[in-house]
């Protein structure tokens, strides 16, 4: 994590902002800054501090602990700031005006392990998965009602085939990194804590490659395409979500980040859709809607027959219970509703104009 950066400030979002502002924050800026979609210099470490943001203030417990650090003043430079901008001072002996100040470094869990953590002298690198990918997609809206599946192009890091995800040259492989001893991460104490930072001579890899692949130029990833079906959930709302483990780019030790999935649901020429409810309209002549019919209606769930009442007005709607849109994840059905619309004859010949008026004189109507 990088301990000098102020998470809330990286995804513009405030402290105290909801997971689903944070969410929102992180989508908008990762779109912005991925490499594929953005060539500026910068692009890419932008994406790579947005997704560290996201990837502890996404997830609670990272994010108490690191708002406990911000809360003892743990972030930035002061007069007793040591390596990584902790201020070691605040803690040492008295602090500020004279006061003490005590906590138990315990809380801080993983989130303290990681900037302070003294024992790290031993460990080895660990593989890390790749980055995480974001995609938006169109979907029918027939699709997203009841469930299917999409097709995809995906464009992600795949292990270079020449140095087989090494990063070096064939016939070479890489040696452990001489400054870190394979750890990956390089410790400067003070006193009793050390700050851990990522090795600046592997970049946290653990290992240095002295001929670079000549086809991946040492990353030991490359860029490829490749199709990929997406499973749509039955009652996907647009805009939603869908996250599709270990399909992201590729990582150090070949772990996977995941791909998130935006679903853009296509408007349909016939039905409309609120929340699980969908609506439609029914057409109904004029004898049709004064003396009442049954007729058969198209839904989401297969064709059903409904009674119309007698004398029911245009605009009304008619209800059909549990034929809308079902939710796989939580089993709720949606109902199916028709909009009554009343079609007058445009044109009408000597004996039918005759009949209406004798139906206009019988009903009072003159």
């Amino acid at each position: 994590m990088a301990n000098d950066k102020d998470f809330y400030a990286v995804l513009g979002v405030a402290e105290d902002a909801s997971d689903e502002e944070i969410k929102k924050a992180y989508r908008g800026l990762a779109m912005k800054y991925h490499p594929d979609r953005n060539g500026e210099a910068g692009a890419a470490e932008k994406f790579k501090d947005v997704n560290e943001a996201y990837q502890t203030l996404s997830d609670p417990k990272k994010r108490k602990e690191y708002d406990m650090l911000r809360k003892y003043g743990g972030f930035g430079p002061g007069p007793g700031a040591g390596p990584g901008g902790f201020d070691f001072s605040r803690y040492a002996g008295g602090g500020q005006g004279g006061q003490s100040f005590e906590f138990d470094l315990g809380d801080l869990g993983g989130v303290f392990d990681q900037i302070f953590r003294g024992g790290a002298a031993g460990r080895r690198a660990e593989p890390q998965a790749g980055r995480d990918l974001e995609m938006t997609i169109d979907v029918p809206f027939s699709t997203a009602a009841k469930g299917g599946t999409a097709k995809i192009n995906l464009g992600r890091d795949e292990p270079c085939m020449t140095c087989a995800g090494t990063g070096a040259a064939p016939g070479t492989q890489p040696r452990t990194c001489p400054q870190c001893e394979g750890r990956g991460t390089v410790t400067v104490g003070m006193g009793q804590f050390g700050v851990t930072r990522a090795c600046p001579t592997c970049a946290g890899k653990g290992t240095v490659v002295d001929k670079p692949c000549p086809d991946c130029g040492g990353r030991g990833v490359r860029r490829a395409k490749r199709p990929l079906k997406v499973r749509i959930p039955a009652g996907i709302n647009d805009g939603g979500v869908i996250r599709v483990k270990g399909e992201g780019n590729v990582g150090a030790g070949g772990l996977r980040g995941d791909l998130y999935v935006t679903v853009n649901v296509k408007k349909d020429a016939r039905f409309r859709r609120e929340g699980l409810d969908t609506y439609d309209k029914l057409e109904l002549n004029l004898a049709e809607a004064v003396l009442g019919t049954k007729k058969s209606i198209d839904t989401l769930q297969g064709t059903v027959k409904v009674k119309v009442p007698a004398g029911i007005e245009a605009g009304k709607k008619i209800r059909v219970k549990r034929k809308g849109i079902r939710d796989e994840r939580t089993g709720r059905v949606g109902d199916h509703y028709v909009e009554i619309r009343v079609v007058f004859p445009k044109k009408m010949n000597k004996e039918q104009k005759k009949l209406f008026e004798q139906y206009a004189t019988a009903m009072g109507w003159e």
